[in-house]
């Protein structure tokens, strides 16, 4: 279900205007409703709730592909990650998550984004996981691929926030900031989520991609 901002607006009056909004998990925020979030300083978090009908009707939207969420994972750790790992192994119990066969070295980080770029162009993966010491320099140079989106995985709703927004593709987790049953609830939720870029930011990012 998608959220605009008229009803977040109401959402958050009803929740005596306390600068925070609780959404259901798999919620989503239209690019004004998360500008309106933004401008006013509330906080929006997810968890198991129901919004009362009367209150507010989420704008009804289309099922992603099956494919998006049911598709190829790709993985890679940049370092001794042993958590991190053990958060894979158990997720692809329930996924398919395969790892990139490129030696576990932080200098190695551009090769192995050039090799994940060319799988999800080629369709042969949806997106990527990368495992990592130090998130920027991952982020910067992923985002500089057209076919791939990619985000920090600090917790569950910046998670929910990249899916939402920008239909993220790449989910990047710093494994030293996070216990190993943490990067499997945010595994968990990148991979089995549905998403579809919406027509305004594509339109968004094929014009950003000309700039210098």
């Amino acid at each position: 279900m998608i959220f605009t901002a008229r009803q977040l607006e109401d959402l958050h009056r009803s929740a005596g205007g306390n600068g925070q909004v609780v959404l259901p998990y798999g919620a989503r925020l239209t690019p004004l409703a998360a500008d309106w979030a933004r401008s006013r300083r509330v906080a929006v978090g997810y968890s198991n709730v129901e919004i009362p009908s009367p209150l507010v009707k989420p704008v009804a939207t289309q099922p992603a592909p099956a494919q998006a969420a049911q598709g190829a994972w790709l993985w890679w750790c940049d370092g001794p990650c042993g958590p991190a790992k053990a958060a894979v192994a158990a997720q692809a119990r329930e996924s398919s998550l395969s790892p990139i066969e490129i030696p576990s070295d932080a200098r190695r980080t551009a090769e192995v984004i050039r090799h994940l770029a060319g799988e999800v162009k080629a369709a042969r993966a949806v997106g990527g996981i990368l495992l990592v010491q130090h998130a920027a320099a991952a982020t910067v140079l992923a985002n500089r691929c057209t076919s791939l989106r990619a985000v920090v995985g600090t917790g569950l709703a910046a998670v929910e926030q990249g899916i939402a927004l920008v239909a993220a593709n790449v989910l990047v987790i710093e494994y030293s900031s996070q216990s190993m049953s943490q990067m499997r609830n945010l595994l968990r939720r990148f991979v089995h989520a549905g998403r579809e870029l919406e027509e305004g930011m594509s339109r968004s990012l094929k014009e950003l991609s000309a700039c210098g």
